[in-house]
């Protein structure tokens, strides 16, 4: 199966090449079924580490976090089935469907010292491990702006 002009994600022995989830992602999006499970690989880590982080924060257990890890992978992956899967930038809709289905199952805590947003930029940079430039793909924000969000959630952090 060709990829529209890029190198296939998974070699034809099944092993996978050094492509990034984006890469992947793309793969699946046009239709390449070798790279799903190499995707899922990659993903479920990822939003593991956000969800973990999301039910400690509201007092849930870790068993729920990774219920809640599966749910969000198979959200992205059905959205990247969709026609319009590949149209937005992959961090972007890994993070804003494992957000989503966090929401659901996990409610933000009023008495909390940061804002939903700083939370969630400390999440991404310190847990899942995303440098400031990936965070703000995945946050549709400026990196800029997503330095001084973390600067100000550490000085709160700091503070309280």
């Amino acid at each position: 199966m060709t990829t529209g002009g890029r190198t296939p994600a998974v070699e034809v022995g099944g092993t996978s090449s050094n492509f990034t989830a984006c890469d992947l992602a793309w793969s699946v999006a046009a239709g390449d079924a070798a790279a799903l499970p190499v995707l899922l690989r990659e993903l479920h880590p990822a939003v593991s580490a956000y969800s973990r982080a999301r039910a400690k924060h509201v007092g849930h257990s870790f068993s729920d976090a990774d219920r809640l890890a599966l749910e969000a992978c198979r959200s992205i992956l059905a959205a990247l089935s969709a026609p319009s899967g590949a149209d937005r930038p992959f961090l972007r809709l890994a993070y804003s469907l494992a957000a989503e289905t966090a929401d659901t199952r996990f409610a933000v805590r009023r008495d909390a010292p940061l804002t939903r947003l700083q939370h969630d930029i400390l999440i991404l940079r310190t847990i899942v491990g995303l440098d400031p430039e990936q965070t703000a793909v995945a946050m549709a924000l400026s990196p800029c702006r997503v330095r001084v969000e973390q600067h100000a959630a550490l000085s709160s952090l700091r503070a309280a």
